[in-house]
């Protein structure tokens, strides 16, 4: 493997219970809110649904390093900063250096609305079986299909074992909101990886200035 290299993982989603991706846009949010909805599930610019799993796949293989036996950062803790030394600073990256694995988020290959419903849940009261408070949840729903893909530069021997590792683990206690409630039970797997090179830039802009330039 050379500097020159880099590897696109091609990485397949599919749903096998309800998922809860969290909505981040403060514009979102409100416009749900105005509509009753307490948790949105997050939509692209093109209405898909959009999955994200860099904290999940970071966080996984943060357990499964020190369980192993690895001495790695807890960048998750707050005012944590990262050595920029162990395994998962060289994959991730810490404060102030980039790590090596880019991540999209993983998106529907059908639109929101067919995807994804909304779910009502009570809160009882255990004093008097009364309903205390309630909760209005949109949840990506079974069998739903996403795809994405993943990068990594200056790829190491062990780099996909290591993620495929997370991806395990991710397969077996799920991702995403209310997992310890049955929710986010997933079966992720990368599909393909291609090796490619950055010098097949430099040739892709050779052929893009030559059809400018006629």
């Amino acid at each position: 493997m050379t500097n020159d290299e880099f590897y696109v993982l091609d990485m397949e989603m599919k749903t096998i219970s309800p998922v809860i991706s969290g909505e981040i846009k403060t514009s979102e949010r409100d416009f749900k809110r105005k509509k009753d909805i307490n948790a949105p599930c997050r939509i692209t610019g093109d209405n898909k649904v959009a999955v994200p799993i860099y904290g999940v796949v970071r966080g996984y293989l943060e357990r499964i390093l020190r369980e192993k036996g690895e001495n790695v950062c807890d960048t998750g803790a707050k005012g944590a900063k990262g050595c920029g030394r162990c395994i998962l600073c060289d994959l991730f990256g810490n404060l102030g250096r980039r790590g090596r694995v880019f991540f999209d988020d993983l998106k529907s290959n059908e639109d929101f609305n067919k995807v994804v419903k909304v779910s009502f849940h009570s809160r009882i009261s255990r004093d008097d079986a009364s309903v205390s408070d309630s909760l209005t949840i949109e949840e990506i729903q079974e069998d739903a299909l996403f795809e994405g893909k993943i990068r990594i530069l200056n790829p190491k021997e062990k780099d996909i074992e290591l993620l495929s590792a997370s991806i395990e683990a991710i397969n077996e206690f799920g991702l995403g909101g209310w997992i310890r409630r049955g929710r986010g039970r997933v079966d992720m797997k990368i599909k393909s990886v291609s090796k490619r090179k950055w010098s097949e830039f430099y040739e892709r802009g050779k052929e893009v200035a030559a059809k400018i330039m006629v």
